[in-house]
């Protein structure tokens, strides 16, 4: 018997390290500010708020790549979130149980206006005196895994009654 429990939870925890490093694709939404569909200009620069076509990223081993087979970077020293072609991909992204993009453990992204045609850039940090920044978090359409139940709320302590009655009674 303990060699069937020692077995199942092999297989469970190597089911679960391939879903993490196997790619999956997504698209992507920024909530905060103003919002919307995150698309690419032709030269991989993600944007939102633009009108531009979503866009198609794949995450594999904390590595995102475009569906043109760019690498998805944090460029220094600015850390703007876009796709160059022939760049490494920056590692340190993973989508989270509830679809939350994260870059080094951190949902935290900051949108500024490209004065594009309504456009905002998406970094994780905003470029020191850049105006009109606002802070966002990005939402993957797939590669969630769904998050954990919650634990069951303690039960109430049961009330103890005093095994002697003193005072006025019935």
């Amino acid at each position: 018997m303990k060699v069937l429990i020692i077995a199942l939870a092999l297989a469970a925890g190597t089911r679960s390290l391939v879903t993490r490093t196997a790619p999956c694709c997504f698209g992507l939404t920024a909530s905060g500010g103003p919002g919307g569909s995150v698309g690419q200009l032709v030269d991989g620069q993600n944007r939102f708020g633009q009108g531009l076509n979503a866009a198609s990223y794949c995450i594999g081993s904390g590595a995102i790549t475009d569906s043109s087979g760019r690498g998805c970077i944090l460029t220094p020293p600015t850390t703007q979130f876009q796709c160059d072609v022939g760049a490494t991909p920056t590692s340190g992204f993973s989508v989270g149980c509830d679809g939350g993009l994260e870059a080094n453990g951190s949902a935290k992204f900051v949108a500024c206006p490209t004065e594009d045609n309504g456009g905002y850039n998406i970094y994780t940090a905003g470029p020191a005196n850049q105006q009109g920044c606002v802070a966002i978090t990005l939402t993957a359409d797939n590669c969630k895994t769904g998050c954990p139940a919650p634990p069951p709320a303690p039960a109430p302590t049961p009330k103890t009654c005093s095994p002697e009655l003193t005072g006025n009674w019935e």
